[in-house]
């Protein structure tokens, strides 16, 4: 054959391979978009078929790969999708979306560096890909390289000025940053070019809220929840803005038109934010029964809903003549027959609210409905003493009889009683006592007059009650008297004493909270989905600053002076994976906390008996400790917060809470007032002093003190002007032991309003840090921290 021919052959079978090739290609590519019709259709399965012929047919194909890969990565099969995407790189290293892709789902796994190299290595393929450079940003800012992240969307709006997303991402970089203006400017750019955009519209209304242009919040907000109705965190901050604008009803109104669509927890936790500051003077059926489902669960701390519901209560004729006799005639009790005119009595024992509110909190700010409530335990009392068979109307009201007994158990017997009322309760303790030695039937009224006079348990042999076996509602006020105590009693045995208790101030502050502990509560509201800690404080605090705890899994928590775990509770609920260790003085307020801990089966808590000054003596230390409303009953505060910093990890995070010195001016004249008056810690004399306060004879001025909650219980009143030993402090002090302990001050936690009062004022200090700012603010608003200076603040890593 000669060389010509051979030639000729050999380039026959090069076209023929060429050919075939061409031909292989081709189908390999129709096989590819037929996947890619099929996936834009749903047929996520026939699109995978494809995708794996077209791989059998071209095993380097790497586009076929990629398409595998993206399959995969929605479906959540995250090991297979990394192989396919590790195999198109093989097939061409040079596949800039293969590398993209592959940082897409490392940054999905949280391997941001892994994710940041990918993006860098698509980008030295491909300069101008917008993407990738977004990408970076993202995993950046999550890194905390927040000025690379913003370098890195400034280049992606580079090559595509149009990106509406970068803009947005500029825009919370900046917001988280302080820098509002700069925030706002870049997610209106956002919203320029994407009208419908609504999250760019929920942050720009947040950014506005922090600017305090509350109107043009609110019409961002409402843009935003016009474009996405189910967005809760919308309608939530759009009820906040509303409540910040003095406009309370209405946000109620908002969220109670939109509770039976979304019954979320966010939107009843702001249904119970915005209702706690509303007063009604027209009634709402649907509010009503809301108000009373939110407090029976509930949505929100049970007493900061008390107003509220007396303001709807209040708006029932009946009930608000009746209120209005018992106070003109005061002190005198109304008789029964006087008190409950034709039908209130039916009204009182159907009122779904009434029984919500005398069940789960002290019935607190109306000492006028306090009274009322007092005449009505007489008129209990004077049916239980009649002598005659029960009324038809008596035995109609039980329910209303029995959640008064339970009111009256929860407030510790607090209601006025008079000598000639004391005797005749004593006579029907004595009856009921007489009955249960004769083991005879005890009549419903006879046992509920007793249980709201004194507390069951303290009956000889009270486990002689439960042997009636009575029904709903008496056997909810034997539960909560008898059954409930006598196991805080069996649970003494199981706390643990951690340290001594040191002598002086600290053995008397606990002998004071062993005969009340404080506070006496009943329900919390449970059902907030807890936060890993940083992410919490953040949320808490949004424009602090702070070093994030490295690893916040699984936090180690001291609570310095729990009380009946109120506290203790609500810190193991709040950060995810917390084991809480939780301390006090007071081994009865430690077991009803105990009983109550388990009660809502909550396991990540441990009790023990300890004084924080002898804290000293441990080992152990802590990420977080919070002791709130506690150091300023030490005999030193600050020598118990130095124990306490002894406790605390480096980088370490503590939250306090100190009684103001400005804002308890009225509880010092009213402690100057006991002590002239002679007036003791004991029931009696509290019962007495709160009488006398209450009529005038303390003077007006201290009667600001009943629209304080710790009014309306003996033992909270008892902590509020009776306590054994208590400090007030200032800002100052504060700000001077933060300077000697080199300690980086948080930030309060405030009412909002407060809060955006302060921004309002001091518009330079955004995250509120500044407390030679708030000691003005204090200065010129001296009620703004009468629930306490409560901070944060963070210990330094070297420390």
């Amino acid at each position: 054959m000669s060389d010509r021919e051979t030639a000729r052959l050999k380039a026959t079978g090069a076209a023929v391979e060429n050919h075939l090739a061409a031909t292989s290609r081709s189908s390999v590519l129709a096989l590819i978009d037929e996947g890619n019709a099929l996936e834009e259709q749903g047929r996520t399965a026939e699109a995978m078929a494809r995708y794996a012929a077209a791989v059998k047919a071209d095993p380097r194909c790497a586009r076929a790969h990629l398409n595998r890969g993206n399959v995969l990565y929605a479906g959540a099969q995250i090991d297979e999708a990394r192989s396919a995407y590790q195999l198109a790189i093989a097939c061409d290293p040079h596949y800039a979306a293969a590398h993209f892709n592959l940082g897409n789902l490392n940054c999905r796994t949280g391997e941001y560096e892994h994710a940041l190299h990918d993006y860098q290595v698509a980008l030295g393929i491909k300069p101008d890909f917008a993407d990738a450079f977004v990408a970076m940003g993202n995993v950046l800012d999550r890194l905390g390289r927040s000025s690379e992240a913003i370098a890195s969307y400034e280049r992606a709006l580079a090559i595509n000025p149009g990106y509406a997303q970068v803009h947005f991402n500029l825009g919370v970089l900046a917001a988280a940053g302080g820098r509002n203006e700069q925030a706002a400017e870049s997610l209106r750019k956002a919203i320029e070019l994407q009208p419908d955009y609504a999250e760019a519209h929920y942050t720009l209304g947040k950014v506005l809220i922090g600017l305090a242009r509350l109107d043009a919040a609110e019409a961002s907000l409402r843009r935003a929840l016009s474009i996405a109705p189910e967005s809760e965190a919308t309608l939530y901050d759009l009820a906040m803005v509303l409540v910040l604008r003095n406009r309370s009803p209405e946000a109620v109104q908002l969220l109670t038109c939109n509770l039976e669509r979304m019954p979320t927890w966010t939107i009843k936790t702001a249904f119970a934010r915005c209702i706690a500051r509303t007063r009604f003077l027209t009634s709402d059926p649907l509010i009503r029964t809301a108000l009373a489902v939110a407090i029976s669960e509930p949505w929100g701390m049970p007493y900061e809903l008390c107003r509220p519901a007396l303001s709807l209560i209040m708006l029932e004729p009946g009930i608000a003549s009746c209120v209005r006799l018992v106070n003109e005639r005061w002190p005198t009790r109304v008789p029964k027959a006087v008190l409950f005119g034709a039908g209130v009595l039916a009204t009182l024992a159907a009122d779904p609210l009434l029984h919500a509110m005398l069940d789960a909190a002290p019935v607190s700010s109306s000492i006028e409905f306090e009274r009322f409530l007092t005449a009505a335990r007489h008129a209990l009392l004077e049916s239980a003493t009649s002598g005659h068979p029960p009324d038809p109307s008596d035995i109609a009201a039980l329910p209303f009889y029995a959640a008064l007994a339970r009111q009256c158990f929860i407030n510790e017997y607090v209601f006025d009683c008079d000598e000639s009322e004391q005797a005749a309760a004593v006579a029907c303790r004595t009856k009921l006592l007489a009955l249960l030695d004769a083991e005879a039937v005890i009549p419903p009224l006879l046992l509920l007059a007793v249980a709201a006079y004194f507390p069951l348990y303290t009956l000889p042999e009270p486990g002689r009650l439960l042997a009636a076996n009575e029904q709903r509602p008496v056997d909810d006020v034997l539960r909560q008297q008898v059954r409930e105590p006598l196991e805080e009693q069996a649970l003494r045995a199981r706390v643990k004493c951690l340290t001594s208790i040191t002598h002086g101030v600290s053995e008397k502050v606990r002998d004071q909270y062993e005969q009340n502990p404080y506070p006496r509560w009943v329900k919390l509201p449970m059902h907030r989905a807890a936060r890993r800690f940083n992410d919490e404080l953040r949320q808490t605090l949004p424009l602090a600053r702070f070093a994030p705890m490295h690893d916040d899994s699984r936090p180690e928590v001291l609570i310095a002076g729990c009380g009946t775990g109120c506290h203790s509770i609500l810190t193991a609920q709040r950060f995810r994976g917390a084991r809480v260790l939780a301390i006090d003085l007071s081994l009865s307020s430690i077991c009803y906390a105990l009983r109550k801990t388990q009660e809502l089966g909550i396991t990540n808590i441990e009790y023990a008996q300890a004084d924080i000054l002898a804290l000293g003596d441990i080992t152990r230390t802590f990420d977080i400790i919070a002791s709130g409303g506690v150091l300023h009953h030490l005999a030193d505060p600050f020598l118990g917060w130095r124990t306490l910093l002894c406790r605390l990890r480096p980088g370490g995070f503590m939250h306090l809470g100190f009684y103001s010195q400005l804002a308890r001016r009225q509880v010092v004249k009213a402690r100057e007032f006991i002590a002239a008056r002679g007036y003791a810690s004991t029931a009696d004399d509290i019962r007495r002093f709160r009488r006398d306060l209450a009529s005038g004879e303390a003077g007006t001025e201290l009667q600001s003190l009943t629209k304080i909650p710790d009014f309306y219980s003996t033992s909270e009143c008892r902590d509020l002007v009776f306590h054994v030993q208590e400090h007030r402090v200032t800002l100052d002090q504060i700000m001077s032991f933060l300077s000697d302990c080199g300690l980086h001050f948080i930030g309060f936690e405030l009412d909002p309003c407060l809060l955006q009062q302060y921004r309002t004022r001091f518009t330079g200090d955004p995250a509120a840090t500044n407390l030679c700012n708030w000691a003005r603010f204090e200065a010129d608003n001296p009620d703004t921290f009468l629930g306490m200076y409560q901070f944060w603040i963070q210990k330094p890593v070297n420390h």
